[in-house]
């Protein structure tokens, strides 16, 4: 009997444990159960998407190399407006800012490559991104703006892209007419790595006329000219050595008297 009984007190508090319990456990339950089911929908949402967006990536790459431009820039726009949450999208950016400024058109091609750079969390492909946007505002005129948004990039975390930032940091330096600042930054870049026949050619156009530059400074050494004095004190000797050398001339003549 004390058995029954005790059994009957552990269902009776099992019960009233259901009762107070019951709805928050069928709850977590249920929660969990859609968690996973809506994970696992994510997930294979994402996978889609990629699929996708790499099948019209594609497409594009296809259009690009068959100079189909009007094509291309329609497929970009897409690539951005429908997976603009994949890689995919950036370089769809990257390759219509490209397709912009073959065009003409600076500040459509400026656009994408600003929307390239907000759209990634990829460190690299911003780097790429704002790399060919600095060059844009070159081409434009903009070197002022161009080195002010090289100075905002952390260059203890740009890597192995710091050398492309110092070349184009001395290419502004140049279009500001600022030569010796122009040459460090380049030779900086050297320094980290950026070792093209087009950087050093840049280098020796500016090392060549600072050079030139430099020559008047070198006035001091005029002094050394003095020799000049010294070659006309020593003209009358060779007068003498005339005179000597026609001197032989009066024994001959006595020699036909």
């Amino acid at each position: 009997m004390e058995i029954y009984n005790s059994e009957e007190e552990q269902i009776d508090a099992l019960k009233r444990w259901w009762r107070e319990n019951g709805r928050s456990v069928v709850a977590g339950i249920t929660i969990g159960i859609a968690a996973i089911i809506g994970w696992n929908l994510w997930q294979t949402h994402k996978d889609n998407q990629a699929l996708e967006a790499s099948a019209l990536f594609q497409q594009l790459l296809s259009a690009i190399e068959q100079k189909q431009n009007e094509r291309a820039e329609k497929l970009s726009t897409r690539v951005n407006d429908l997976y603009a949450s994949t890689p995919y999208a950036v370089y769809g950016g990257l390759f219509l800012a490209k397709l912009k400024t073959d065009a003409g058109d600076s500040a459509a091609a400026r656009e994408a490559l600003e929307e390239a750079i907000a759209a990634t969390d990829d460190a690299n492909l911003k780097h790429v991104a704002r790399i060919r946007l600095i060059r844009l505002m070159l081409a434009n005129a903009e070197a002022e703006a161009a080195l002010q948004m090289i100075a905002e990039v952390d260059m203890g975390k740009a890597g192995q892209f710091e050398g492309n930032y110092q070349e184009l940091k001395g290419d502004c330096y140049v279009a500001l007419n600022r030569s010796a600042e122009a040459l460090t930054a380049y030779q900086r870049a050297v320094a980290l790595g950026n070792r093209t026949p087009f950087l050093q050619m840049k280098m020796e156009d500016l090392a060549e006329p600072m050079s030139q530059e430099s020559e008047p400074i070198q006035k001091p050494d005029a002094p050394a000219q003095k020799p000049e004095p010294a070659a006309q004190e020593s003209e009358p000797p060779s007068q003498n050595s005339e005179a000597a050398t026609q001197k032989p001339e009066a024994p001959i003549q006595e020699s036909e008297k």
